[in-house]
């Protein structure tokens, strides 16, 4: 690439449409859109209207939305926009990727792979779903798994219990709730970091190895540091759709 390759990179997911660019160095600031505006797409390629960039690539799990923003941005620069699925080229083995597999799983292994090429590596993903994904040192894509994320277990609780409030979702100073808003936080929390403890012990025991751990999603910034967490990064997703960009592009 270039050095004056500017990548533009946009994550679609259920609940944010993130974007951003890199200029070969340093990514830019993160733009955010509500996927389930009315005007997402419009927001979004208005956006991406005032960025600079030489290229660019779109993963997306919202297929409804899909094609508006890659025709979108294909207009706004004149070029066909990377598209990431398991057609392009990962730098994974490509036998190994399952075919139901979503592109920001994959960009999460393309990334995690790249970082970590001679370990095996598991990214848990704290978005609209958890997710955990392993990738071995060769390459191959070992497995994944998914459950309801954070906000959206939350979200259900809110939903079906009559007496439990809304809340922001916060680090509690205790496992031991004092009140509503304490209690919930610290189930799901500590919940969440219970399930992931219990994920990577699992994993770990059937593939014989060690494992590096990558949290990203909005909650990994509280992660850093923790016991199972080697390297947090709410960019890791997009880094991951940059660098299908490079071996496609």
């Amino acid at each position: 690439m270039a050095d004056k390759d500017i990548i533009l990179a946009i994550d679609i997911g259920n609940t944010n449409i993130t974007m951003s660019t890199h200029d070969g160095k340093d990514w830019g600031d993160v733009v955010r859109v509500k996927t389930k505006s009315k005007t997402s797409v419009l927001e979004t390629l208005n956006k991406v209207r005032q960025m600079k960039f030489t290229k660019s690539v779109i993963s997306s799990v919202v297929p409804n939305i899909t094609g508006s923003i890659v025709e979108g941005v294909r207009q706004i620069s004149n070029k066909n926009p990377v598209v990431v699925g398991i057609d392009i080229e990962t730098g994974l083995d490509k036998a190994s990727i399952p075919p139901e597999i979503g592109s920001d799983i994959l960009c999460n292994l393309i990334a995690a792979h790249k970082l970590y090429p001679s370990e095996y590596v598991l990214v848990a993903d704290f978005g609209t779903a958890f997710t955990t994904e392993t990738v071995s040192p060769e390459g191959k894509v070992l497995g994944v798994t998914i459950g309801p994320g954070m906000m959206t277990s939350v979200k259900a609780l809110f939903e079906t219990a009559a007496q439990i409030p809304q809340i922001r979702l916060d680090i509690p100073s205790t496992a031991l709730g004092r009140d509503t808003v304490a209690s919930i936080r610290a189930g799901v929390i500590y919940g969440f970091m219970g399930q992931l403890v219990g994920i990577v012990n699992q994993v770990e025991k059937e593939i014989g190895h060690k494992l590096v751990v990558i949290a990203t999603g909005g909650f990994s910034k509280y992660l850093e540091g923790y016991i199972y967490v080697n390297k947090a990064d709410v960019k890791h997703t997009l880094e991951g759709a940059r660098l299908a960009c490079l071996m496609n592009s």
